[in-house]
């Protein structure tokens, strides 16, 4: 009865001490081992609004839209970099062709329209490189015909929200 009275007793304390420990709340939001959550904003680009996934941290930049089936009318991904530069990017990984805006403050300064994904079984050594003829601390990807469609210009602002 002793024993029985002792496990009811610990049993207790472990269930209190679970109880109190979930009422604190942790934040678990920045294990090393969980994924980055991602992070949407607006972006708006000559009246015209876009939902953007912001790729501010070089883990998230050097996984991007790759292996993605395809991305919606109206969304894209910003691309923030940290310091101006002409940053090379590629299109491993992707399955569908994208328009890039190279952006330097709030301000376009480059485009590429309508960048066709990899052929099956092409290496990674003989994927092309893309950068801007500025330097960027912006890029914003898009899918094809998003700059055409929006009327996207060199010196077009934008706002990000």
């Amino acid at each position: 009865m002793k024993k029985f009275i002792i496990q009811f007793v610990l049993l207790i304390a472990v269930i209190g001490i679970a109880i109190f420990l979930l009422k604190q709340k942790p934040d678990i939001t920045n294990l090393p081992f969980l994924p980055e959550q991602p992070v949407f904003k607006d972006l708006q680009i000559n009246q015209v609004k876009l939902k953007v996934e912001v790729a501010d941290t070089q883990k998230k930049r050097s996984k991007g839209l790759g292996g993605r089936e395809s991305l919606a009318s109206g969304e894209g991904m910003l691309f923030i970099l940290p310091k101006p530069d002409k940053y090379p990017f590629w299109m491993k990984g992707l399955s569908f062709p994208l328009d890039f805006v190279w952006i330097s403050g709030e301000k376009i300064v480059d485009l590429l329209q309508n960048i066709q994904p990899p052929t099956p079984g092409q290496t990674d050594e003989s994927l092309p490189i893309y950068q801007s003829k500025e330097d960027v601390d912006k890029v914003l990807e898009v899918a094809a015909g998003t700059v055409q469609r929006m009327n996207i210009k060199v010196g077009d602002t934008i706002k990000l929200e």
